[in-house]
């Protein structure tokens, strides 16, 4: 699991050589959302799963049912601490409940997290639970009552001790691909992404079919601006698993950023497709990419949308006189 902190990136001004710069617009505080997949070890999705939102006093506040493609949504939600519990009652797999912290670092934007669940069936074997992995070690014990400790840790979110205890992990197993795979995705959750790149590459050596690896890896070279590192981390995140919002919606805007402007286009519009036409991020990116193209009646239909999805946006107003503004350009320039 892998946070994506969904903090809007600049907006470059859109209208002429006037300034309508609309830098890291701020949101209303209950505009976060949790999405997710639900699918055996074989990535097979599954259907008519409920879904329960817990908040820290372990009571429900949403419940979800996974569509065809396993998906899972929970919108508006405040920042805070929750657990996404996956109810498999009826069925042959396990249930599953995983903790999901929302926090938006800077105060501004919306935080966007996927978590995927891979259900296994009673008693059966199951090498990993990460998308597209299917990947086993053999590993010491002392390795893994550290990693163990370390997980536990961490979900208390004693994070100084989990990476202590991890760290401890791989120093007596440095092929510890899950050992590995968590450090450097908790050091991206930090935003310590120096150290984040060592362990996920390290991680990739030993288990080049991990997304949640690549997807951190990604995310920590387009923050240390490594742009074409991070496009190729992407693509091989979004090759393994292509139902990914995050990596879909992360590549089309790095991609965006390079200048493949159609390129970005089929990436952003698959991330709006996934969530249902509900992620206020892939409406923006397609309004900025509109914008690019010239594509201007495309570019205010997309932040139309977008007020939409964030009807409660602080900048609203701003957003709707650019909205204007574009729609007189159209008519002078139509696509």
């Amino acid at each position: 699991m892998l946070v994506f902190l969904g903090v809007l990136l600049a907006l470059t001004c859109f209208i002429g050589n006037e300034v309508h710069c609309l830098n890291a617009l701020p949101f209303q505080q209950n505009g976060n959302s949790i999405s997710g997949h639900v699918s055996d070890s074989q990535r097979t999705p599954i259907a008519d799963l409920r879904v329960e939102l817990l908040n820290e006093v372990d009571s429900v506040i949403q419940t979800s049912k996974t569509d065809a493609s396993g998906l899972f949504v929970f919108r508006k939600l405040s920042d805070g601490t929750f657990q996404v519990r996956v109810l498999a009652s009826g069925t042959s797999y396990v249930g599953q409940t995983k903790r999901v912290e929302l926090t938006r670092p800077t105060g501004f934007g919306v935080v966007f997290e996927e978590v995927d669940f891979v259900l296994s069936p009673p008693r059966a074997k199951s090498s990993s639970a990460k998308p597209g992995v299917v990947f086993a070690q053999d590993v010491p014990e002392q390795a893994r009552v550290h990693y163990q400790k370390a997980a536990e840790l961490l979900q208390k979110e004693r994070r100084q001790e989990g990476v202590a205890a991890l760290n401890k992990a791989i120093e007596i197993f440095p092929q510890y691909f899950d050992a590995l795979e968590m450090l450097g995705s908790e050091h991206v959750k930090q935003q310590e992404y120096e150290h984040a790149v060592p362990p996920l590459k390290k991680a990739l050596e030993i288990n080049v079919r991990a997304y949640p690896s690549w997807y951190a890896l990604g995310v920590a070279q387009y923050n240390l601006k490594q742009l074409p590192a991070a496009v190729e981390s992407l693509r091989r995140a979004v090759s393994l698993n292509q139902k990914s919002i995050n990596a879909n919606l992360w590549l089309g805007t790095m991609l965006r950023h390079s200048g493949k402007l159609d390129e970005a286009e089929t990436y952003l519009k698959q991330a709006n497709f996934l969530g249902e036409a509900k992620v206020p991020d892939a409406h923006w990116q397609l309004a900025l990419l509109f914008n690019q193209l010239k594509r201007f009646k495309e570019a205010a239909d997309a932040l139309e949308l977008f007020l939409k999805v964030q009807p409660e946006a602080r900048d609203a107003d701003k957003i709707k006189k650019l909205i204007q503004q574009l729609r007189q350009k159209s008519l002078n320039h139509p696509d």
